[in-house]
């Protein structure tokens, strides 16, 4: 699998609920900002991968953390955007 398609399928796979908010941020980052080549992507899923990764590797499922201003993101905060970039996604797709 390419790693363009494993965002793809690491967005899905998070909104069926068959990965948890920390596993999710931790492989979405690694393979955005490390294995993915942006060349690949097309300026609207670089975007969206973009913004989605900003938060993901921001992310904090601790409580100490989120005290913390504009320095960490929630869990709500990630699934709102996961399901966002999910939406335009499948928009681009079907047009």
């Amino acid at each position: 699998m390419t790693p363009k398609a494993q965002l793809y399928y690491l967005v899905n796979e998070y909104i069926k609920g068959n990965y948890d908010s920390d596993t999710f941020c931790d492989q979405f980052t690694i393979i955005y900002n490390i294995e993915v080549d942006y060349d690949e992507l097309n300026e609207t899923e670089n975007r969206l991968f973009s913004e989605l990764c900003k938060l993901t590797g921001r992310f904090s499922s601790f409580e100490e953390d989120l005290k913390i201003p504009n320095m960490y993101f929630t869990e709500q905060q990630v699934k709102e955007k996961v399901l966002q970039v999910k939406q335009e996604l499948d928009h681009m797709n079907s047009s």
